[in-house]
């Protein structure tokens, strides 16, 4: 008959971890049974064959539904990580006897099966909650004062399954769901009983130790009997990186965990781990340029320990670091402690998955691809990076005429389109439209593991699953959308999908009659074509696109522009100004049949919002479509005393967008726009003076500069466009000195 011990430990738990891979050495068990679903046996296997890097996941999922997943992540003080080294490591069987996901995830879609009468917290981490019971936020601080004063490990595990027994006595009825996991545990146990092993050890989560160790008093009919005829979906896994911040943020399966990385030092370095973790903590400050010397790290320590005594404890508690930590080393800076706890308490380590573990296809392939592309290097680091940077170039950049270069860019933006946003390709001045130089800023995380299981539903490859999601854009997909996919498409070099999202850019062109829909997309339409002459790709219908959407644009445009407020008005100009420099850059015919006319519309016409007017006004004066008579006139007209205050600030907004140099370099100009400043009370002057600082923020400083050094000339006497002389002089000079002494500062600063 075989012996059985049954271990209850808490997931994930690093005192659990320490005492029971002391129990196996000590017992030498030929075979280690542990809490792990049983169609995963093979995966959970590997552990031991392959080189994994925790922290690690096994994610088992839905085939039909990639969304509907188990995770079982492991840390490296993880209890059941620890017991498959030890066994591989001492050549003992192991064998994973939890519910098969494929049981669990058809039995998640039928909730009224699963109906639970007890606290699932305490089902999930009994011990946690004792903890809680006894007063301790440190479940790991409870463990050691409760537990580690014992030297025998096998009396410590027999108190925590009394303890558990006698919690489920309590007529606390788990849930149907908890029952069925043990009757398949109870019928795997018995399998291994009868295979001749004579020493039986099982892991198991404390929770589920009595009904283990009681197997005897359930019938093997009564539990086949329970898991006869239970639904079934079809699964696959996949091992994936997983980090600290997502074992704290998400633990999955197991307990939760709030502090790996102290957690991890607790494992290593038992009692001692405060001690090291506040030599780490004075050596991280030190890093960071702040005086902290080993001194201060002792003193911390004696303080935490007292801190421990006061509150009759034998350990300090993480509260008690902290707050030692605090006091010495931060010198009371609750930045400086933010800064250790988030690298000592919750850490950044990341896991590691070789190629040869179980993988999803796609993620196979991605390792391959960033091979081919060499960007290996970049993948799995931490932090921004730039692509190719050297000392010489810390900015880096692709060099797109290079086949490596154009591979890179090619995978980044593939990526983009699965919504792995790894890299994102930045603006230089140097990187025009037609050139073939990229800027990078690559910035990997470790949810980029999960995001790529979630984009293995498109494809195997990362090539077909871009290409297959580029092509299932949504149906109400507006202009600038599509526009932008077919983008994004051009540059990872699908040629085909990108096709297919052309057809419904086009058929969502020839429908809408959204002026603003229309202003926003054909930006982005421009950037395609002028991308495609410079590439050398053949964005012909694309352009027959824009000479079709355009004019019929520029017939609308007036009418959109009518009686608007302040904020529409200001979108509006946003997509105007944007889609009117893309189209005075492709030099197309249509500028001077229809766009050139409806921009004179907006500046004539009573009614166009002022913002708009003001805005078209600049613009035919730029061209040298209206002179500076006409122009003096129409901003005379503006700024006349019967319009009020906000409708000429709004005008002038638009009419100075982006550059003041027009007032510079044409005095009239100025000295009519100085002349409606002058005469403004001081009620109005304040209710405007939020949008005049807008505008005036949009110039360069050097522009400023020249205007402050203008209006700090002495007052002058000019003649205006009706022959009248007008004194320029501002009535209070207090309030005017006062004012030239703000905007002094403003252009400083």
């Amino acid at each position: 008959m075989s012996d059985l011990r049954v271990f209850g430990i808490r997931h994930h738990g690093p005192g659990s971890a320490r005492r029971l891979l002391q129990a196996l050495e000590q017992w030498q068990p030929d075979a280690v049974l542990i809490e792990f679903p049983a169609d995963a046996k093979s995966e959970l296997l590997q552990v031991g064959k392959f080189q994994l890097e925790p922290p690690v996941a096994l994610v088992i999922y839905d085939q039909q539904d990639i969304q509907q997943a188990y995770y079982y992540p492991f840390a490296r003080f993880s209890p059941e990580w620890q017991a498959l080294q030890w066994a591989v490591h001492n050549r003992a069987a192991v064998d994973a006897i939890d519910l098969p996901i494929t049981h669990q995830l058809a039995l998640r879609k039928r909730p009224q099966l699963l109906t639970s009468k007890t606290d699932p917290q305490l089902q999930r981490d009994p011990l946690g909650e004792m903890a809680k019971l006894a007063g301790h936020d440190d479940r790991e601080q409870w463990w050691e004062i409760t537990f580690e004063q014992t030297e025998d490990d096998f009396a410590l595990f027999a108190a925590i399954n009394e303890l558990i027994t006698e919690l489920r006595k309590e007529g606390n009825t788990s849930s149907r769901e908890t029952l069925l996991r043990e009757a398949y545990m109870r019928k795997v146990l018995r399998k291994n009983i009868k295979g001749g092993y004579e020493r039986i050890a099982v892991v198991c989560g404390a929770w589920h130790s009595p009904a283990l160790l009681q197997w005897k008093q359930h019938k093997a009919t009564a539990d086949n009997q329970a898991l006869r005829g239970l639904p079934k979906v079809k699964t696959n896994a996949a091992w994936i990186p997983w980090s600290y911040p997502r074992l704290a943020r998400m633990s999955g399966y197991g307990a939760g965990v709030h502090s790996p990385a102290w957690y991890e030092m607790s494992f290593d370095y038992k009692r001692e781990a405060s001690i090291h973790w506040m030599v780490k903590a004075a050596q991280l400050l030190r890093e960071e340029g702040m005086d902290t010397s080993p001194a201060h790290a002792q003193e911390a320590v004696r303080l935490a320990n007292t801190l421990a005594a006061m509150n009759g404890q034998i350990i300090p508690s993480l509260s008690d670091l902290k707050h030692a930590a605090q006091s010495t080393l931060c010198e009371g800076s609750a930045e400086r402690l933010a800064l250790i706890e988030q690298k000592l308490l919750l850490g950044e380590k990341v896991g590691i998955v070789p190629e040869n573990a179980t993988v999803v296809p796609l993620q196979k392939d991605l390792t391959k691809q960033l091979k081919t592309s060499r960007l290996t290097k970049y993948w799995g680091k931490v932090g921004e990076q730039w692509l190719k940077a050297t000392k010489a170039n810390p900015r880096g950049g692709l060099d797109l005429r290079s086949e490596s270069d154009l591979l890179k860019s090619q995978l980044l933006n593939q990526l983009q389109i699965l919504n792995i946003n790894w890299g994102s390709q930045q603006q230089n001045s140097a990187n025009a439209l037609g050139a073939f130089k990229e800027l990078w800023l690559l910035h990997w995380q470790p949810e980029f593991s999960l995001q790529v299981l979630e984009a293995a539903m498109w494809g195997n490859t990362v090539l077909e699953a871009a290409d297959q999601k580029l092509r299932q854009q949504e149906s109400d997909a507006d202009i600038a959308t599509l526009a932008k996919a077919v983008l994004l498409g051009l540059r990872a070099g699908l040629k085909d999908s990108v096709q297919v999202v052309v057809q419904q850019l086009q058929d969502r062109s020839a429908l809408t009659r959204d002026v603003q829909e229309l202003l926003a997309g054909l930006p982005s339409l421009i950037k395609i074509i002028q991308y495609g002459d410079a590439r050398k790709t053949d964005v012909t219908a694309l352009a027959l696109l824009v000479e079709e959407v355009a004019p019929r644009l520029a017939t609308s445009l007036p009418g959109a522009a009518m009686s608007l407020d302040e904020e529409a008005a200001q979108l509006l100009l946003r997509d105007f100004l944007a889609t009117h420099r893309g189209l005075c850059q492709l030099e197309l015919p249509l500028l001077d049949d229809h766009w050139w006319p409806a921009v004179q519309k907006l500046a004539d016409i009573p009614g166009i919002a002022p913002l708009l007017k003001g805005l078209a006004t600049r613009l035919l004066f730029d061209q040298e479509r209206i002179d500076l008579i006409d122009t003096a006139r129409r901003l005379d007209y503006a700024l006349s005393p019967g319009n009020e205050p906000l409708e000429v600030a709004n005008w002038l907004a638009g009419f100075l967008n982006g550059s003041g140099l027009v007032l510079l370099h044409h005095p009239p100009l100025w000295d009519l726009v100085d002349r409606w400043v002058a005469q403004l009370d001081m009620d109005h002057l304040q209710g405007i003076l939020p949008l005049l600082r807008r505008t005036f923020s949009s110039f360069s400083p050097n522009e400023r500069q020249r205007m402050l050094e203008r209006v700090k000339e002495p007052p002058i006497q000019v003649e205006n466009t009706s022959k009248e002389v007008v004194d320029l002089q501002v009535e209070n000079d207090d309030l005017a000195e006062q004012l030239l002494a703000d905007l002094d500062t403003w252009i400083k600063g």
